[in-house]
């Protein structure tokens, strides 16, 4: 009796309560510690020592210092057939508040093969008090449209953006803000949002639109500004990055030895940089339309979950023995969490079905099945309260409008799960490409690849 019932809680700890545990455990932190946060806000602040990091999760507006300078700020923008997106990104970059003749634009074509040459002329041609710039290389890679940029610029910061994103009019003015008032940040990663779906697209995308707008808000609002407190902020996101100009420039600039370059040039910045302070600045907003398909998402994180495990390889003397270290970027911890604890969390939606072969009862399945579901739709309700707490007017009319989101989140998370395991394994099998054309194609090859790699390893035994 007693060995059975040890057995029973061995079996159901490692591949139930842990993740429940570990999911849950993480949700009511985040939870408890953004009303400490906004407690912090309220109290009044000793002197301004302008050597520290001071409080940047609070609403920022755009504001000049006592003799009302403003630096000038280059923004690059590396398009490859940006036809469509460009005029959009552009037009929002010249209805900033902030001043225009103190930005400068410079659009990197990188190689495109559709009409955004055509639309640039027109664009240039446009009266705008700022200064707008076009280049064009002819190879491709993301990284060396940037670095490219960075090299024509001449502004005090240096900020990067896609080509597809719009830029919130007070964007500019928050994140130079913060940092003209906070002379310790090196960096900044800013707020992405995700748009609202097109009505005309159908309720599949609506869904996928909300599901990833509250992922977004929940990354960037919460797990980011924990990073940021705790230094230990791992990706810069692509989309919208912010430096200051003698701090880029003491690193390697971007790279293509791995698929996610924001996140490669994040952790040079640890590397080169001694006490290099990386901040998320959320609510200066960047706008990204939501990805539209199961099959693009599914891309996207398969790409997102390869580049990780590459810059983690490239950077081992980072994956710290010590576990629980608070302060400080821990890839041990990181990669624990979002890759070894992929399989206990996915096991369950494998493993419950199966149980009926075992002789458990399609009762006893179903209800498992359904508390687990219920569970992780409480730690989603738990985290959208969480959102709207400490988000603004127009996210907290979002998150009322689509209340019943968090019960789609499960299985909306399972997917996500899903593609990262795709991408751990598809690593293993394949170069660093920025793109994955294929991704259900890749994820099969890859599969048979590692299968047979294991057969012929025992075979020879």
């Amino acid at each position: 009796m007693l060995d059975n019932l040890l057995s029973f809680w061995v079996f159901w700890g490692i591949w139930i309560v842990v993740p429940l545990l570990i999911d849950g455990a993480a949700s009511i932190t985040l939870f408890i510690g953004f009303f400490v946060m906004k407690r912090m806000q309220k109290k009044k602040s000793a002197p301004v020592n302008r050597n520290e990091v001071q409080p940047f999760f609070s609403i920022v507006t755009p504001a000049a210092d006592g003799n009302g300078y403003k630096p000038i700020v280059s923004i690059i923008i590396p398009v490859h057939n940006g036809e469509q997106a460009l005029p959009g990104c552009i037009a929002s970059i010249k209805q900033q508040v902030y001043p225009a003749n103190r930005l400068e634009i410079i659009v990197v074509d990188n190689d495109s093969q559709d009409g955004t040459v055509r639309v640039m002329q027109q664009l240039q041609n446009e009266p705008w008090d700022g200064q707008l710039h076009w280049i064009s290389i002819p190879y491709r890679g993301k990284a060396h449209a940037l670095n490219a940029g960075i090299h024509l610029t001449t502004g005090q910061y240096i900020i990067n953006i896609d080509a597809d994103v719009i830029l919130d009019k007070n964007a500019v003015g928050s994140v130079i803000s913060v940092f003209e008032t906070n002379p310790a940040i090196s960096a900044a990663t800013g707020g992405i949002q995700v748009l609202p779906s097109d009505p005309r697209d159908g309720r599949r995308r609506h869904v996928i639109a909300e599901c990833e707008f509250q992922e977004y808000i929940s990354a960037f609002w919460m797990g980011r500004q924990y990073q940021s407190l705790t230094n230990s902020l791992f990706t810069m996101a692509g989309a919208f990055s912010i430096f200051r100009r003698e701090a880029l420039l003491q690193t390697f600039l971007y790279d293509n030895q791995t698929v996610s370059e924001d996140t490669k040039l994040t952790l040079d910045f640890y590397r080169q940089l001694k006490n290099a302070r990386i901040i998320c600045i959320a609510n200066a907003i960047a706008y990204i339309s939501p990805t539209g398909s199961l099959s693009a998402l599914y891309a996207q994180r398969v790409r997102w979950q390869r580049g990780q495990l590459e810059v983690a390889a490239l950077n081992p003397e980072r994956i710290h023995p010590n576990f629980f270290q608070v302060r400080g970027l821990s890839l041990s911890r990181l990669l624990m969490i979002d890759h070894t604890l992929l399989f206990p969390r996915l096991v369950w939606m494998f493993l419950f079905p199966l149980m009926i072969f075992f002789d458990y009862s399609i009762s006893l399945v179903l209800s498992a099945t359904l508390l687990m579901y219920g569970f992780y739709a409480a730690i989603n309700g738990l985290t959208a309260l969480g959102m709207y707490l400490i988000t603004g007017p127009a996210e907290k009319e979002r998150l009322r409008r689509n209340w019943w989101i968090p019960l789609i989140m499960p299985a909306y998370r399972s997917f996500i799960f899903l593609c990262r395991l795709a991408g751990s394994i598809i690593v293993m099998t394949e170069q660093p490409e920025w793109r994955v054309a294929d991704p259900l194609a890749e994820t099969r090859q890859a599969i048979r690849q590692v299968t047979g790699n294991l057969k012929h390893i025992f075979s020879k035994r």
